[in-house]
Parts: C-alpha cells; sequence; structure tokens
C-alpha cells in the first residue's frame, strides 16, 4: 500500500502538534520516522492509522481517503503483551477473542518466522526474555497478514546485540512478505540498517528527508545535531 500525505495539520487544545506535514510513503518500502521525543512522529503514526482525526490536508491510501484499517497492525514500544495469556493466545489474539481455537498451525509457522522455538508456545510473558517479547509482538502485528505493519522504537530497551537480531529479523519479514513498513525510532543504526527512505521531524515539521544510507551524510545542521546525540 501507497499512502500519500499532503499538508497534514493536527492539534490538541489549541497548538499544532503537526504544522505541515508532507510525505509518501511508497509500497513494500521501509520508511523511518525520526525525531525528538514530542516532535509529533507518535501522533503522526496514529493519524495515519486512523487513531486520531486531523485538522487539515489530505491522507490518501492507494489514492483512495478511506481504508480499511484490518489492513494495518502495529508493533508496540515494549510489546504490549497481555500478562494473563499464554505465547500463543498473544499471537493469535484477534482469533481468541473471538473465541476461535484452530490457531495453533498458524501460530507455529509464525514462532519460526520470527525466530521462536515452539517449546513455549504455553509459556506466558513473564516466563520469556525481553528480546523475545519483542518477536512475539512482532508475530502478532503479523497474525492477520497486514499490508501495512508500523513499528514503534522496534529495538528500545534492547541490548545492541539483540537490537541487531531485530533488526534483522524486522528486513527479513518485510522483505519476505512484501509489506509496507513505517517505523518510528531514535536509534540511527537501526535506520540505516532497516530503511529505505527517512524524514526526519522537528518542531511538527519535516526538516530533512532522504535515502536511510545517506544519513550520515546529511547536510541539515539540525539533523545533524540530533544524530550526535542519538543512538549512534
Amino acid at each position: 500500500m501507497k499512502i500519500e500525505i499532503k499538508s497534514l495539520k493536527k492539534k490538541f487544545n489549541g497548538n499544532f502538534v503537526l504544522k505541515d506535514i508532507s510525505l509518501t510513503i511508497e509500497k513494500n518500502k521501509s520508511t523511518i520516522i525520526l525525531g525528538q521525543s514530542g516532535c509529533g512522529k507518535s501522533v503522526l503514526i496514529k493519524t495515519i492509522y486512523q487513531l486520531f482525526n486531523f485538522d487539515n490536508g489530505t491522507i490518501l491510501y492507494d489514492g483512495k481517503s478511506q481504508v480499511d484499517i484490518d489492513k494495518f497492525s502495529m508493533l508496540f514500544q515494549y510489546g504490549a503483551l497481555f500478562d494473563s495469556l499464554k505465547i500463543s493466545e498473544n499471537i493469535a489474539f484477534t482469533d481468541f477473542i473471538n473465541n476461535k481455537t484452530n490457531f495453533e498451525k498458524k501460530v507455529i509457522s509464525l514462532m519460526n518466522d520470527v525466530g521462536l522455538d515452539k517449546s513455549i508456545y504455553h509459556r506466558y510473558p513473564s516466563e520469556i526474555s525481553g528480546g523475545m517479547k519483542k518477536r512475539v509482538g512482532l508475530a502478532r502485528a503479523l497474525y492477520k497478514n497486514p499490508k501495512v505493519i508500523f513499528l514503534d522504537e522496534p529495538t528500545t530497551g534492547l541490548d545492541p546485540i539483540n537490537s541487531d537480531k531485530i533488526n534483522d529479523l524486522i528486513l527479513k519479514v518485510i522483505t519476505k512478505r512484501k509489506i509496507t513498513a513505517v517505523t518510528i525510532t531514535h536509534d540511527i543504526k537501526s535506520a540505516i540498517k532497516t530503511g529505505d527512505h527517512y524524514y526526519f521531524i522537528n518542531k511538527g515539521i519535516i526538516e530533512d528527508k532522504g535515502d536511510c544510507k545517506k544519513i550520515l551524510k546529511t547536510k541539515n545542521k539540525i539533523f545533524k545535531t540530533f544524530i550526535t546525540g542519538a543512538n549512534f
């Protein structure tokens, strides 16, 4: 799915968080949204996901203003797993809450795709590591075969080794499944490794954009300062 955003504005309590955002999320590509906390990147993602309304501008999904949000999925920053549910039930949550029980084969296949051993199928989130929780979250996000996946700080809370593993996994999954990916992150290494295109948001506007492989060659002074202070 291709998503085109033009002159998007969003305000809360009379203050614009998104002041004038125009960008394109290319189909089957990985787009990275970078920026300091509070710059508007999370609001942007939630607006694209139609969790928020917007005040001005347009969002087109494959050229249309309406979209079935069941085509979207989200990997939340800290996994957002349900502690009272087993790993299998977390992954198959959309079927589990509808009392469907024939999801074992699909869950095990997804566990294999994200590098999880089926031995944890009946375990609970408290019984697995942080890295495993991220993988479970990713498997859950993939369960409904989305056209677009949003990844919220996918390497937050992980050590460098596990961060690299998650980055490799994200690359593998979005390439294999031909998914459009949108990632918000502070992690410059992750952006360079997993992204095709980037947009840097500063104070509600697009301050810089370009090819992820050329991030370190940016001539934008504000973005350079961000990179210096970011995780790189």
